[in-house]
């Protein structure tokens, strides 16, 4: 993240600016964003034919807004700011769709001020709407390196973050830099700790995740909620594991290793699933009483990239 934002401040003087498109002048905020819940595939599917059109008007919208090669900005409103600016973007982490390069807008659309790119960004927005933290919430990040954590420090006093350190450092434990140490299949937290439980782009990285959604559940208060985000198929019926941990401890991959960004680890995190609807009931059973796909698009707000997913579980 640093080096990304270095580079646009580097080049920041002859970075072009987008147009506006149908963003309208820069006075109050945009409308609220809409957020639809959806609790099955089948929901989902009936959802996408709903909004056929639309999608097919983003997806024209996106087009015309990349560019491709350079850093470039697009005019947007910050919700974590609370004012208009212009989000940056680049080809980092771009990929092909039928031959195209397609500018990844999901880890990009990053605010000047805030700091925070578009899924950040956005996770605070549905944090705010949908979750409803006040400044007597206890809220647990499972991260603590982050720029989105730095923020939730400001808002929130009694927010707990932690990065999963191995055995360098005893569970629950903080390292000299002040990192807490926490294993989310093995939590040292009490029952019942916590209003809100947050976790983004995580539990992938976690072979046992079914232990995990437990011990997220086990951790929550009655009526708490987790908010998370995770690589999602909504095209899927079932998870699809990557790779998996034998009896010996060692690694046996599935499908080619995939490996995501790592704040401290320049060779990155290895995937070990992508998931599919079955992972809603799997939270069921392992002690939420609901759970539901949180889908959301803005132009406005500068969440882009197709339709984007989090999800809310409720205990």
């Amino acid at each position: 993240m640093k080096t990304i934002l270095r580079n646009f401040a580097e080049r920041i003087h002859r970075t072009p600016r987008c147009a506006a498109g149908n963003v309208r002048g820069s006075r109050g905020a945009p409308a609220k964003l809409v957020i639809t819940r959806i609790s099955s595939r089948e929901g989902f599917q009936e959802h996408t034919t709903r909004i056929n059109e639309e999608t097919l008007d983003w997806r024209k919208q996106e087009r015309e807004l990349s560019q491709p090669g350079f850093p470039f900005r697009t005019l947007g409103f910050c919700f974590v700011c609370r004012q208009w600016t212009e989000f940056l973007s680049s080809c980092d982490y771009a990929h092909k769709i039928d031959g195209h390069l397609h500018v990844n807008w999901r880890e990009h659309l990053l605010c000047p001020l805030c700091h925070l790119n578009n899924r950040r960004r956005a996770s605070i927005h549905l944090l705010t709407e949908i979750v409803h933290p006040t400044k007597r919430s206890y809220i647990y990040a499972t991260e603590q390196w982050s720029p989105l954590y730095r923020h939730l420090r400001k808002c929130f006093p009694f927010v707990k973050g932690s990065e999963y350190l191995g055995d360098a450092v005893p569970i629950g434990q903080n390292n000299s830099a002040g990192i807490r140490n926490e294993d989310l299949t093995s939590l040292s937290f009490h029952d019942e700790s916590f209003d809100a439980i947050l976790s983004f782009e995580v539990l992938e990285h976690i072979p046992d995740y079914r232990r995990a959604f437990a011990e997220c559940a086990r951790t929550l208060k009655p009526a708490g909620k987790m908010l998370f985000s995770v690589p999602f198929d909504a095209g899927a019926a079932h998870n699809r594991i990557r790779a998996r941990v034998r009896a010996d401890g060692t690694i046996e991959h599935l499908l080619p290793p995939e490996y995501h960004g790592h704040p401290k680890d320049p060779e990155g995190s290895l995937c070990f699933q992508h998931f599919g609807w079955e992972m809603l009931q799997q939270m069921s059973e392992a002690g939420f009483s609901s759970v539901s796909a949180l889908c959301y698009y803005s132009r406005e707000y500068g969440y882009l990239g197709g339709e984007q997913i989090q999800f809310l579980a409720e205990k």
